[in-house]
């Protein structure tokens, strides 16, 4: 027996024709997934991300083979503030700028002894030496460790580049999303509330499985609804 809040968001779905995006596509380097996690944060992504990409592309194209380490080093040699105006923005995320917490983030994988995308997508038979597959290291990694050490980086922003990293069974229940559940399901859904986070990423999930997606991509195809709607309204 399903809940309530799938059951609403299986015919909603439905009735909105809402699909994943055919051009769905993720980073092809753990650099840009970062930048783009981080700099995604509290701006539309359109006018401010996709630009950003573009000009940090000119200067590191996305490329399997880009390393955490030459990003580090590529912004040591401008310091925070001159990379921020030239190549990213200068919007800051929990007082920060972003460009410090996204090389924070970028450090602590190196230090970590990650430096490519391909690194988070071992087959998941592999253990380490704490008994854990690869894919439960990973979690844990992200979710637990990145989170903890990297300011700036909460629960729904690992998320994100968990999926971003290649791990399309996440969910990012963000406040788009958040707000959308509420509405379809009627229920009082509150961005943050661990319960709330937890149910939305479990219809999401499920209502994926039936329609044969990803958790990740009915996200963004949900995402792309929502922030469809609230541009119209404005």
């Amino acid at each position: 027996m399903t809940d309530p809040l799938t059951n609403k968001l299986r015919a909603f779905v439905k009735q909105e024709n809402i699909k994943p995006d055919p051009n769905f596509e993720l980073p092809r380097s753990g650099v840009h997934a970062v930048v783009n996690c981080v700099f995604s944060a509290q701006v539309k992504f359109e006018l401010i991300v996709v630009p950003l990409l573009a000009r940090l592309e000119e200067r590191l194209p996305d490329r399997p083979e880009l390393t955490f380490g030459q990003f580090t080093a590529d912004v040591d040699k401008l310091g925070f503030q001159k990379y921020s105006e030239k190549v990213l923005t200068r919007h800051k995320l929990a007082r920060k700028l972003k460009v410090e917490v996204a090389y924070c983030a970028a450090k602590f994988f190196v230090e970590k002894g990650y430096q490519v995308q391909a690194q988070f997508q071992l087959p998941n038979d592999l253990e380490s030496e704490e008994g854990k597959t690869n894919e439960q290291k990973i979690e844990s990694l992200i979710l637990n460790e990145l989170v903890t050490n990297v300011h700036g980086v909460g629960p729904v922003l690992a998320r994100y580049l968990m999926w971003l990293l290649g791990d399309e069974r996440h969910v990012k229940p963000d406040t788009l999303l958040t707000r959308l559940c509420a509405r379809v399901s009627g229920q009082d859904l509150r961005y943050g509330n661990a319960r709330d986070m937890d149910s939305i990423r479990q219809a999401i999930t499920a209502v994926a499985q039936e329609i044969e997606t990803t958790p990740a991509r009915l996200d963004n195809a949900l995402w792309r609804h929502e922030s469809t709607l609230k541009s119209k309204k404005i």
